[in-house]
């Protein structure tokens, strides 16, 4: 496998894992959030990836404004693919937000940012976002609460025994995917080899049986009206 920035299997991995959760939670958009289907409601989904998550919800709402926001546009589906409410851009969230993007989006979508997180200090992407919302008075904090969210609710979502080894299945590929993007490939003492060695020592014990218990969690805020 090439050392690229992105691979097919790294595209792969991120479809796969959009429809676990998807069958996990049982839903793309939390059932406490109000949507409505016509051109003035706003979507954004930052750190988008292929734009899978935004693809799916079209089939909910295809007449909302669906914008999908990346630092790369690597993973993106030709233009030509996508529909007509669908539109992906390149956005780093480390950086202000733009000023055409501020206050216009009804609800800002974000997941697997875990590694995107600088400094194990979410606040300042959690800022960024929140400016992107209408009508958002931006402030500081340290919590969801403290930012002016009201409603707040965090609500797990364990898997069932059925899918956790399909889980366990792409983590394996996700993690091997990121030894060749992040990690010292240059010999096969070095971090990149020796993290291949030991996924497939775990492939191997998930054959087996073995599985990694996931617990996938949703927090949703609403901004102050």
């Amino acid at each position: 496998m090439a050392s690229a920035a992105t691979s097919s299997y790294d595209t792969d991995g991120l479809n796969l894992q959009h429809y676990l959760w998807k069958d996990v939670v049982g839903y793309n958009i939390h059932p406490d959030i109000p949507v409505k289907d016509n051109k003035d409601f706003a979507i954004a989904d930052v750190g988008t990836g292929t734009g899978i998550w935004l693809i799916d919800v079209n089939r909910q709402l295809p007449s909302a404004r669906l914008d999908g926001f990346d630092v790369s546009a690597d993973q993106y589906p030709p233009k030509e693919w996508l529909p007509a409410n669908v539109s992906l851009k390149t956005l780093d969230v480390h950086k202000p937000v733009p000023e055409e993007l501020k206050g216009k989006y009804d609800i800002v979508h974000v997941r697997l940012f875990l590694t995107v997180v600088k400094n194990d200090n979410p606040l300042p992407i959690l800022e960024n976002l929140m400016e992107m919302l209408s009508q958002w008075p931006p402030r500081l904090g340290d919590s969801f609460t403290q930012q002016g969210f009201k409603n707040v609710s965090h609500n797990p979502y364990p898997s069932s025994p059925e899918v956790r080894g399909f889980f366990t299945q792409v983590q394996c590929m996700v993690a091997e995917e990121f030894s060749f993007i992040a990690l010292d490939n240059s010999g096969p003492q070095k971090s990149g080899p020796a993290h291949r060695r030991r996924i497939q020592a775990a492939a191997q014990e998930a054959k087996e049986g073995a599985a990694i218990h996931f617990i996938l969690e949703v927090t949703v805020g609403r901004k102050p009206a």
